[in-house]
Parts: C-alpha cells; sequence; structure tokens
C-alpha cells in the first residue's frame, strides 16, 4: 500500500487518517496481516497456556508480543517473570532460574502459577538447558505450573542452539515477528508513533513530510523498530523545523547512529592510568560536549539525554566546560 492510502497531505505533511489507535491491539500497533493473525491464534489458545517461542531479528519489540500474551491470557493479572541469558554468565543464569543458598528459590519456584519468560534461551549451555528440560517436563501436569515463553539468539540458525527436548517441548506454537524491512507500512505507523511519544515525552512538536517518510520507508532497518525509534528520535531533536522534510536530515541521523557506536566501542577500553570515577567523568563531559554540538542548544541536549537544562547546566559549571555562543544565548 502508498502512503496516501494511510495518510492525508495537509500543508506539505503528513497526518494519518483516523488516528493511530484504530491499528493498536493491547500494547501493539501493526497492520501487518501475518502479525493480525497470529496474535488471533494467541487469543484462542490464551487461556492453554500454550508455551510459546518468540521468533524475530534483533530489534523486533519482542518483549512486546511477550508481554500481549501474557496479558491476553488467564494469568494476565499475576507477574510476568523474565530472565535474559545474554546478559548473565552462566553461574549467575543456574542461581537465577533455579536459585541458590536457603531462601533464594529461583525463578522456576517463584513463577509457579505465573508467567516466565527465557530470553536467548539458547545461550545456555547444553547441561545447563538439560537440567530445564528435566525440572519443565517433571512439573507439566501441576495445577501451578509454569506458563513458558521463550526467544532464541540472533544467529543464523539459532536453534542450533536448543537442545531437542526443549525443542519438542516448545514445538506447540511459534510467534515470528516479521523483520520492519518485510512490514514497509508499519515503518509509517512506527514513525507516526514516535513522533507522539516525543511530544509527549519532550513537548516538541514534530511532524513529517510525504519525501521523507517515502525514504524512511525505503531503508532495509537492519536493527527493526528500535533502529528507526532511535533514528527518528535523533532527527526530532537535530531539526529546528517542526515540520522534518530533508532526507539529508536522515542521512546525517544515520551517520550520527554509526559514529555513537563507534565512541562507545573506543571508550571500552580507556587508558589504564586513570581511576575509575576519572573515566567516567571523561565520559560524560564528552558525550555532553557532544551533544551539545550536535543539538545546538542546552534545552535541546538536555531532552536528547533525558535530563532537564537545569542539570546539564549545573554539570558545565562543574566541569568547566565552554558552550558554543550560540549555546549561551539559550
Amino acid at each position: 500500500m502508498a502512503i496516501e492510502d494511510y495518510c492525508n497531505i495537509v500543508n506539505g505533511e503528513l497526518v494519518l487518517r483516523g488516528g493511530l489507535q484504530q491499528y493498536f491491539r493491547g500494547n501493539i500497533f501493526s497492520c501487518d496481516p501475518a502479525i493480525h493473525t497470529q496474535l488471533d491464534m494467541l487469543d484462542r489458545l490464551g487461556n492453554a497456556l500454550v508455551p510459546l517461542i518468540v521468533d524475530g531479528e534483533v530489534g523486533c519489540s519482542k518483549d512486546s508480543i511477550v508481554r500481549y500474551t501474557h496479558a491476553s491470557s488467564s494469568r494476565g493479572k499475576k507477574p510476568l517473570f523474565k530472565i535474559n541469558c545474554a546478559y548473565l554468565p552462566e553461574g549467575v543464569a543456574v542461581n537465577e532460574l533455579f536459585g541458590y543458598g536457603k531462601g533464594n528459590t529461583g525463578l522456576l519456584h517463584s513463577a509457579a502459577g505465573c508467567s516466565l519468560y527465557i530470553e536467548n534461551i539458547s545461550l545456555l549451555s547444553v547441561q545447563t538447558q538439560y537440567r530445564l528440560a528435566e525440572y519443565i517436563l517433571a512439573n507439566k501436569e501441576s495445577p501451578e505450573r509454569v506458563r513458558y515463553m521463550i526467544s532464541l539468539s540472533d544467529t543464523p540458525n539459532p536453534q542450533n542452539g536448543l537442545i531437542k527436548p526443549l525443542l519438542q517441548y516448545f514445538d506447540a506454537m511459534t510467534f515470528r515477528i516479521p523483520p520492519l524491512r518485510e512490514r514497509k507500512d508499519d515503518i509509517l505507523l512506527a514513525t507516526i508513533h514516535q513522533l507522539h511519544q516525543i511530544r509527549k515525552s519532550y513537548r516538541i512538536e514534530r511532524t513529517i513530510s510525504p519525501d521523507l517518510m517515502t525514504a524512511l520507508m525505503s531503508y532495509d532497518w537492519p536493527g527493526n523498530t528500535q533502529h528507526l525509534c532511535k533514528v527518528v528520535d535523533r532527527m526530532a531533536f537535530m531539526s529546528d523545523k517542526t515540520l522534518l522534510d530533508s532526507v539529508q536530515l536522515l542521512e546525517k541521523s544515520l551517520s550520527a547512529h554509526g559514529e555513537l557506536q563507534q565512541e562507545q566501542i573506543h571508550v571500552t577500553q580507556p587508558p589504564h592510568s586513570k581511576t575509575l570515577k576519572e573515566l567516567v567523568l571523561d565520559y560524560e563531559v564528552m558525550i555532553i560536549n557532544q551533544y551539545i554540538e550536535r543539538c545546538g542548544s542546552l534545552r535541546k541536549a538536555a531532552a536528547a539525554l533525558q535530563s532537564s537544562p537545569a542539570t546539564l547546566s549545573r554539570k558545565i559549571t562543574e566541569y568547566n566546560l565552554i558552550p558554543r555562543e550560540s549555546e549561551k544565548a539559550n
């Protein structure tokens, strides 16, 4: 479908017909038929406590599907427990799941009668996966059994990392989130939604032109929805106009995204002659300087950093930073 199928063009800017709410379903918004078909199935199976694999590339907002699944089930009013195996060393993940010591029962016990989302489960060792499979299968008939939801790690063939007993157990249902490059219309919806969020959170009014929206919909977005939202944020903060209408602005925002990643990689290997406190201070000074330079004003830099102008002003004084002349006027 084309942009004109969803939006009117008023004074050169896009206005979504009927508003965003018509595309929301719980905490998820999409106009993709494949997603809505799968949501229909989740609704039908919600009370059956069917185990679920959420499959999607990085940045596809798998958490949204997990929260929807939990909320639409008979356990929606009970807690949703979560663990991300990508962020934890193996030993810590085992302790978090199975417990350790007196009084530390672990998530598998705490989530009884509730839902548990194990993210990047395929990163667990084979030994831990067998222990987990044994626990799950031993308790699958319990009236207080856990409703399990999992996602696999982002590898070319992530199921290679999951042992057969777990694959068989979770084979009941897989919710596949198509990458954003396969959902061009959702790029439009996600962009408009993010501009609404910027207005709500930062009181910055931004709209978008058809040409810039066309450019956004033509990009592949390797980081999917999360990537798109960060770039939309950056365009809104970098521009001093209400109407975002420059394709060059998109190019600068994409370039800034790559530069910021390089800077973060660089500062993870600091010189060992400085203390941790000094290194943290250096990094904070660098970030403040960069955002003031990019955003052009203290107010915009504070909004981009989700801080307040008063806080940044205090830090500028404390660290003896010298803002640009244009900044002093703000």
